[in-house]
């Protein structure tokens, strides 16, 4: 069993990283390049408390009902007040949003969506666990909003010069992409549970 302190750490980060978030969005309010810059160590820093946190809480067995449910909050929060903040900010040579509107549209969409499903299953006393595809997705998204903080840095790859931003967006592209199928089938195993337990029932016929 962990110690006190111990179980208490992956609760303590999350909280970090809620307390993180607004003082990355007022960085990104009007900034300059020195401002960006420091939303980006904010960022790193804040999710990288995702990840200790995920870390302690399974390396010394001190999950707790409260984690599992602000830590995912947490990360949704994070993600979501990074996305709406970029689009917010616009490129001096195209005039254009950092990210697209619409990709997060469908990021906050897909939230509402699995954020529902979730309901449905826990009034029907349903309990279906997490798929691995909901920690890629997160990952993915973090991952794509450092390369798009980093916008206009440009690199070489297999001879081409690529900006951050185009990494950025495409990754996450990708990461809409995986959580749609992600939530595809965390709605279809929650749904057909519910289905079998209803045929389960006394007097219930399919």
């Amino acid at each position: 069993m962990p110690s006190n302190f111990v179980s208490k750490i992956p609760n303590i980060l999350t909280f970090v990283r809620l307390g993180l978030i607004p003082l990355f969005v007022l960085l990104l309010v009007n900034p300059d390049q020195s401002m960006i810059n420091a939303a980006l160590a904010v960022f790193i820093l804040a999710a990288l408390t995702d990840y200790a946190d995920g870390f302690i809480a399974r390396r010394y067995k001190a999950e707790s009902d409260f984690g599992r449910l602000f830590d995912p909050l947490a990360d949704k929060l994070l993600v979501i007040s990074a996305l709406v903040m970029l689009v917010s900010l616009r490129s001096e040579m195209y005039a254009q949003p950092w990210v697209p509107g619409w990709m997060v549209v469908l990021v906050i969409a897909r939230e509402f969506w699995v954020t529902g499903i979730r309901a449905v299953a826990a009034a029907n006393s349903l309990i279906v666990p997490a798929a691995n595809s909901g920690k890629v997705k997160s990952g993915l998204q973090m991952l794509a909003i450092v390369f798009l903080l980093l916008h206009d840095l440009s690199f070489s790859f297999l001879g081409v010069l690529v900006t951050c931003q185009f990494v950025g967006v495409n990754l996450l592209l990708v990461s809409i992409a995986f959580s749609y199928w992600g939530a595809a089938d965390y709605s279809w195993l929650i749904f057909s549970s519910r289905k079998k337990s209803a045929q389960a029932l006394p007097g219930k016929s399919g």
